[in-house]
């Protein structure tokens, strides 16, 4: 069944954050090609400007880059994760190059409604994010779906995510709980679950992960 853009399933605002000025520019115009929408795409040049926008429009659609420098990924990853905590209506879609496998599971298992590799034909990328409109599953582009069939995550909690998010910045469980102020026996737990979700198998795996997420 062909996808249909309805009122019913708009979202309040398309925001479209990607650095690459002549990629924003394609994607910008692929959606402004689309009835019904148009008039809610924004282009956001930095990400630093997307935070005060998702937290003025309710229902936020935001096309976020997901990149392979580790630098600007470190700031993509902190941005899903503020949307996860903060303004958990807010629905992601990752735009991206980087294929690396352990990236791409820990962005999907907080929760993103898509994952499009920017090496899709446009015609695949509109198809998934009309379907982004009317879904609370996560979807996934064919070259992504490819690369994360051998997975092992599925979604992690808020929590869950709280606690791994403070583990990659370097602090153990102790200090964790300690900052959270949470019970250490439950910061623990949330560390386990977090883990088995991502398939990370020891401290070395979640160290190498961590650092590539921030960018050390």
């Amino acid at each position: 069944m062909e996808n249909i853009i309805t009122a019913s399933n708009l979202p309040g605002k398309i925001m479209v954050v990607v650095p690459c000025v002549l990629t924003a520019a394609g994607i910008v115009h692929r959606l402004k090609s689309m009835p019904k929408i148009n008039k809610l795409v924004n282009n956001i040049k930095k990400i630093d400007e997307a935070y005060g926008d998702v937290l003025k429009v309710p229902g936020s659609f935001v096309i976020l880059n997901i990149s392979e420098s580790s630098n600007l990924l470190a700031e993509e990853v902190k941005f899903i994760n503020w949307c996860l905590m903060v303004k958990p209506g807010t629905t992601i879609v990752a735009y991206t190059r980087n294929h690396k496998l352990s990236v791409l599971n820990y962005i999907s298992a907080l929760g993103v409604r898509a994952i499009i590799s920017q090496y899709e034909p446009a015609a695949t990328f509109s198809d998934l994010i009309i379907k982004s409109f009317s879904t609370k599953s996560m979807l996934s582009s064919p070259m992504i779906k490819n690369i994360l069939d051998a997975r092992i995550s599925c979604e992690l909690t808020v929590c869950e995510a709280q606690v791994i998010g403070e583990l990659f910045q370097g602090y153990n469980v102790s200090q964790v709980a300690q900052k959270l102020g949470r019970n250490i026996r439950t910061v623990s737990a949330h560390k386990r679950h977090a883990m088995e979700k991502l398939g990370l198998q020891c401290e070395k795996d979640l160290h190498v992960l961590g650092c590539t997420l921030l960018g050390k």
